[in-house]
Parts: structure tokens; sequence; C-alpha cells
């Protein structure tokens, strides 16, 4: 049976590396699916099936894959959200995440495979968006502020060495 691997990239970029990472390790373009509201966004994104559906809160969203496949006949925003939840195996609540992610620019890929190539699908998507220092060669998160707040610990009083003279801090 096949199972799915979901991610959010709120940058585009991050979100066509992981798709070429998916590709250059032979997952066949029928096995992604892709949801994104902005057209060039996904125009990278090579599939032979596109369709547009209509979300609560991103409004038009392009569907590009599987994706494109399992929410193309959706009537309307309620029952593409159903579609999308039985697609994904994700709860109600994590589905209007990705609905919020998406209308703030986001963008949805999803693969469908397998459970031997399951974990190497989720590894790739993890993998997609982690930044490398390059002075200290450290993995972080995708958000900048994680290697800003490790210089801060270092200036910080709070988090500096206690020296016995209290009046300092």
């Amino acid at each position: 049976m096949a199972k799915a691997a979901v991610k959010l990239f709120k940058d585009p970029l991050s979100a066509e590396k992981a798709a070429a990472e998916l590709k250059a390790k032979g997952f066949k373009a029928d096995e992604i699916g892709i949801l994104a509201r902005d057209k060039k966004k996904t125009a990278k994104f090579t599939s032979t099936k596109t369709c547009e559906v209509t979300l609560p809160q991103a409004g038009v969203t392009l569907a590009r894959g599987v994706m494109a496949t399992a929410l193309g006949k959706a009537a309307n925003s309620e029952e593409a959200m159903a579609k999308l939840t039985d697609l994904l195996g994700l709860s109600k609540e994590a589905i209007r995440y990705c609905d919020f992610g998406l209308s703030v620019g986001g963008v949805l890929i999803s693969v469908h495979t397998d459970e031997a190539r399951l974990s190497q699908a989720q590894e790739i998507l993890r993998a997609a968006d982690v930044l490398v220092t390059a002075a200290k060669g450290e993995r972080w998160g995708s958000s900048p502020g994680f290697a800003s707040a490790g210089r801060m610990t270092e200036t910080d009083p709070i988090d500096a060495k206690m020296t016995g003279d209290f009046r300092r801090y």
C-alpha cells in the first residue's frame, strides 16, 4: 500500500531543491505531488498532470502530479480539504495548517511511495531546508534565527559564566 511523506516549505527554493533531489534519487514524477498558490513557484516542477483547486484559506491553488490526480474533480473547498486529508493521511488540523501555509506563499510537497522508500523520501524532504554554516560546519534549522541565537549565547550576560561579582548582572 502506498504511503505519503509530506512537507510544507516556506521557501520555494528549498522546495525546488527537494523536488530535484527526489528526482535524482529515482522517484518518478507520478509519485510526487505539489501544491502552491503561485503558478511561478510551481513552474519548475515538471509534471504532466496539473489542475486548479480552491482551498478555504489559500484560495485558488495549483496542484501538480499526484495532487492534481486526487484533487482534480473537487467541487468545492470542503471537498478538496476532505480529499487532501485522505490522500496525505494527515489530521484535519494539520491540513488546515497546510492550507494556511499555502495562503502565505508556501509550497506543499508530498511523495507517495511504498513503505520501503518512504523513509528515504522523508529524509530528503527534511534535509532540503537545512542550512550549513560554513564557519563552524554545523547544521541549523531553516530559520536564520538559529544561527544568531548561537552567537547571542556567547555575549549575553545571562549565559555568561558567573564570576562572583553579582553587581555586573
